[in-house]
């Protein structure tokens, strides 16, 4: 499969699977439409269990015959996904097999994950230590999975950086791949690292209006060499990244704008226009 292919793939069935998680979460009933390049598919769920599919007309039977159609349109381009909800279970064909929705979820992902280059895992993954999140822990439950995901549930419950992740009993290159895969699905985010009273304190500074070197912690004078490295100490506890899921949008929003007047405050030192 073609890379450009691989990575189209991905996107479809990131933008599908979260679909399914959240059916599988609120227990919803209803039908799920799905569209793209001019095709369409037709799901149908009770109390998020997926009880029928069908796929450009081709009537899924099996579980198996459901994962197949849902990896094929994940290829489409263009996608869009329309839920009618009803409180009644959807009349007509039932699969044989109807299973929760995030039992679909699970293997379609491991899927579309399988030829994505090492590279983009790490360059995504960075080496934070990551722990799952609510979705995560409802996406798990119950779950069949394989040896090396059990491995890496195991490990991010003990805090191990993703890095060291793939070296770790057990996990491996596979392993590896179903925590990026956990990221994809909102399953899996970084552990909160971040430091509130830092975050608190620059926001006043900069409400304040303080200077380019205030902001980095810095005496008047200070060149561009001790900018850049106070940037690097101060982005590290401060940036986006290192507050978890459950923090307030608007501490969230305020460590952006504070990463941002950080850089500029540094980009200032270094070209000598802090006065």
């Amino acid at each position: 499969m073609a890379y450009s292919s691989c990575v189209r793939t991905l996107l479809g069935a990131t933008t599908v699977c979260r679909v399914l998680i959240g059916l599988d979460r609120s227990s919803a009933s209803g039908t799920l439409y799905v569209e793209g390049e001019g095709r369409r598919a037709t799901f149908l769920f009770d109390s998020g269990k997926l009880i029928g599919a069908t796929v450009d007309r081709r009537v899924a039977v099996t579980r198996r015959q459901v994962l197949e159609r849902i990896l094929g349109l994940c290829e489409w381009d263009g996608l869009v996904l329309r839920l009618v909800q009803s409180a009644d279970a959807p009349d007509g064909w039932t699969l044989c097999e109807p299973a929760p929705a995030r039992f679909l979820a699970l293997p379609a992902m491991r899927a579309a994950v399988t030829h994505i280059d090492t590279a983009r895992l790490r360059a995504q993954l960075g080496n934070e230590a990551y722990h799952l999140t609510p979705v995560g822990e409802a996406l798990v439950r119950g779950a069949d999975l394989r040896a090396e995901e059990s491995s890496v549930l195991f490990w991010l419950r003990k805090g191990v950086p993703a890095a060291e992740l793939a070296a770790r009993p057990g996990c491996g290159l596979a392993g590896y791949r179903f925590l990026w895969m956990l990221k994809l699905l909102g399953a899996a985010s970084p552990k909160a690292t971040g430091s509130y009273p830092l975050l608190l304190r620059k926001r006043r500074e900069l409400r304040s209006r303080a200077s380019a070197h205030a902001l980095l912690d810095l005496p008047e004078g200070a060149g561009g060499r001790d900018a850049r490295v106070a940037l690097r100490k101060l982005v590290r506890d401060l940036h986006p990244d290192r507050f978890g899921d459950g923090t307030p949008p608007a501490l969230r929003q305020a460590s952006g704008e504070i990463t941002t007047a950080l850089v500029n405050a540094e980009a200032q030192i270094a070209a000598g226009r802090f006065k």
